[in-house]
């Protein structure tokens, strides 16, 4: 692979960032809408006022709280569940150990080609692109690619999650909108486990469980709501590994400048993983960011800017070397709405941004910030991510690779050509990109219209999405496997479809 980072912050600055950061949590403090945190910080002294949810950290406490979370946890994932690579390089931005695509999202819609409109996901489409994530060989976790309009909020994660069960043997992981949801979600991630058949459970389950999504968004500035304290106190008696994720505006909920806005960022996660270390101080912990900024004339918010890429490689290199942490990020955030130059551009130029200073993690099919996922983009992404991926795993310098016997025996090339040697065919389909989709073919006509390349691309993109769910094969489940999925998702529908 690659080797080396590109720093985007001296020792010095990461130092005056994580002092800023002590300050606002002192003088500033979090809100923080879990009575079980603010009472854990009351119990180890800080200050508290449990009337406005408001807690103020000493510094003592965290520096202590953070310095025993180094070097615990080393997987690096995206925001996503698949962890592809197994432990963070020490000094080298970190690539998938193989190459390996994110996909499923959560979107609460589907971009529909070709009829260019936005609409709510049905549980067929769910299921069909639950059958494309099975399909694709480099998709090793095949999360919930949509949120189901024909469900109720309560007990829409608990469906999701048993389609998933029924039709990949990747389960990644779903969201989770009800606290009550989470035993249902421990007790399906037991099945998920059966399916993908992991050696030591309780590693799994610590470490990366699938179906339950166990990460906790911050809201910027400085406030962990109602929902993630919820589901956090919910989820804790499990043990599985806690993810505080910021999603800093530059601008909008937070300041417009990097370094400002990795203040509140880093203030958010060190609170949070302060109060909540002191009543799981067993548990794995790490970070997620997905910083954006306001577009000033619109109040979009974009996430392909240098603004908001270098604020997440800020925060990245900070967690990283600074406090032994792992924090991910996620390059398939951006703000295209449909599938051409655009989304092209972004989805590369972040990506890239980001490999070169972070991480690269792949994901596929993401358009529009996050909110609509596009079978046809995805098709279109894997063709790129190959590219990427091709070109992060370096150079291998080695007796094969250098080929000199073959150099000097072909020498000029006047009684025989490289194309045609045995040296070639061994290695021209790992060394070279064949695109499926980007036309390399000569000039032959006398008109080329932008329109009808971008046309044609997108259709065949398009056919072969369709042609992989219409010949999937979903796995076959035994009667046991079955009827324990149907007596969990049942006791979920009893419970759920009643009122808090």
């Amino acid at each position: 692979m690659l080797k080396g980072l590109l720093r985007v912050v001296d020792d010095a600055g990461m130092e005056r960032i994580h002092q800023a950061a002590l300050e606002v949590l002192a003088t500033t403090g979090l809100i923080l809408r879990g009575r079980f945190l603010l009472e854990a910080l009351a119990d180890a002294g800080c200050r508290v006022d449990f009337e406005r949810q408001r807690a103020w950290f000493r510094p003592e406490l965290v520096e202590r709280q953070i310095a025993a979370q180094r070097d615990r946890y080393r997987m690096v994932r995206s925001s996503l569940w698949y962890p592809f690579c197994r432990s963070l390089p020490d000094l080298d931005a970190a690539w998938p150990d193989e190459f390996v695509v994110d996909y499923g999202f959560t979107t609460p819609s589907i971009y529909d080609y070709p009829e260019g409109v936005y609409r709510p996901p049905t549980v067929q489409d769910q299921i069909d692109m639950i059958k494309l994530g099975d399909a694709l060989a480099p998709v090793k976790a095949v999360n919930a690619p949509f949120i189901i309009a024909d469900y109720d909020a309560a007990i829409e994660s608990i469906e999701s999650a048993r389609l998933l069960l029924l039709h990949t043997d990747k389960p990644g992981w779903v969201g989770v909108s009800d606290p009550r949801q989470v035993k249902y979600l421990a007790d399906l991630a037991g099945l998920a486990l059966d399916v993908t058949g992991a050696p030591d459970r309780e590693s799994a389950l610590r470490n990366q469980p699938p179906l339950f999504a166990h990460a906790y968004c911050t809201t910027s500035p400085l406030k962990l709501d109602t929902h993630p304290c919820n589901v956090l106190e919910a989820a804790l008696p499990y043990r599985f590994p806690v993810n505080f994720a910021p999603m800093p505006i530059l601008g909008g909920t937070t300041p417009v400048t990097p370094a400002g806005s990795a203040v509140i960022a880093t203030a958010e996660i060190l609170g949070c993983t302060t109060a909540c270390s002191l009543i799981a101080p067993d548990a794995f912990y790490f970070a997620t960011a997905i910083s954006g900024e306001m577009d000033m004339k619109t109040t979009q918010i974009c996430y392909a800017t240098p603004a908001a890429i270098l604020t997440d490689a800020l925060l990245h290199q900070l967690f990283r070397f600074k406090y032994g942490m792992v924090l991910n990020v996620e390059p398939a955030y951006l703000e295209a709405k449909c599938p051409g130059i655009q989304a092209a551009f972004m989805k590369t130029y972040r990506q890239l941004a980001l490999a070169a200073t972070v991480s690269a993690p792949l994901g596929i099919g993401l358009l529009d910030n996050g909110s609509a996922f596009s079978p046809v983009q995805a098709m279109l992404d894997l063709d790129m991510n190959r590219a990427l991926y091709g070109f992060g795993r370096g150079i291998e310098v080695n007796d094969e690779t250098i080929c000199l016997d073959l150099i000097n025996r072909l020498a000029f090339c006047e009684g025989d050509a490289y194309i045609s040697s045995d040296h070639t065919l061994a290695h021209f389909r790992e060394v070279l990109w064949d695109t499926r989709y980007f036309d390399r073919t000569y000039r032959r006509e006398t008109i080329y219209r932008p329109e009808d390349a971008d046309r044609r691309l997108l259709e065949k993109a398009d056919g072969d999405w369709r042609r992989l769910v219409r010949e999937h094969v979903s796995p076959e489940r035994d009667a046991a496997f079955l009827a324990e999925l149907e007596r969990i998702t049942a006791a979920a529908r009893r419970e759920l479809a009643n009122p808090i």
